[in-house]
């Protein structure tokens, strides 16, 4: 078992069913690939779109993961940053700094090593927590301010972003985390209803080593 914390709080604006067959589903999966490819939306960017409508809508369950405190971590890709390539999740904390969250913008977690993409792995295949922590390293430690929300396009268990937690704690364990990402996935057709819906949860290590993501 990992020696930091076995918990990382999270957030999430809208919801994603990557199996759903109906029109709110098919919605969810349209936004979802915007979001990923930062596609233009209108005369902004998917990530501009986003963020500025959370603004307009302040969901208060959202809204003090991305407090003027708070730094803004973009987490990395699964595979190795090459550049000039597209980073989903530092062009959404971007925008959403440019709409006023956060203090800033702190691309401090370098990827060295790359993992299996979620996205297309089976269940048991996808790496865990452990994988991500190890895979994931914190640049100017010392850099870090006393709270930041690690932010992504989309969680689906957590295991990325607890495992980018343990990385910040390694190196800072002062440091309060917590997550936001724009999408969470609802696996289960049967449990997918609409793409609106802001919330707050935790995600949680399990004894078998498994993160668990709720709601």
């Amino acid at each position: 078992m990992t020696p930091f914390r076995s918990e990382v709080a999270f957030a999430s604006l809208v919801t994603y069913c990557p199996r759903g067959e109906g029109a709110e589903a098919r919605k969810s999966q349209t936004l979802m690939r915007q979001l990923k490819d930062n596609r233009m939306l209108r005369a902004e960017s998917a990530a501009g779109f986003v963020s500025r409508r959370l603004r307009e809508m302040s969901p208060p369950a959202v809204v003090p993961f991305l407090a003027p405190d708070v730094a803004l971590v973009p987490v990395p890709r699964s595979s190795l940053q090459k550049r000039g390539a597209l980073w989903p999740a530092f062009e959404i904390a971007q925008s959403l700094h440019a709409q006023g969250f956060g203090s800033r913008v702190l691309p401090c977690l370098r990827r060295h090593t790359a993992v299996g993409k979620a996205a297309t792995a089976s269940p048991k295949d996808r790496p865990r927590a452990r994988a991500h922590f190890d895979s994931l390293e914190v640049v100017a430690p010392m850099d870090l301010p006393a709270s930041v929300t690690l932010i992504d396009d989309v969680i689906t268990r957590g295991a990325q972003m607890l495992g980018g937690a343990w990385c910040i704690w390694a190196v800072r364990p002062d440091v309060g985390v917590r997550c936001f990402a724009v999408i969470r996935t609802i696996s289960k057709p049967e449990e997918f209803s609409t793409v609106a819906g802001p919330c707050a949860g935790h995600v949680t290590l399990g004894r078998d080593e498994e993160c668990y993501r709720a709601p």
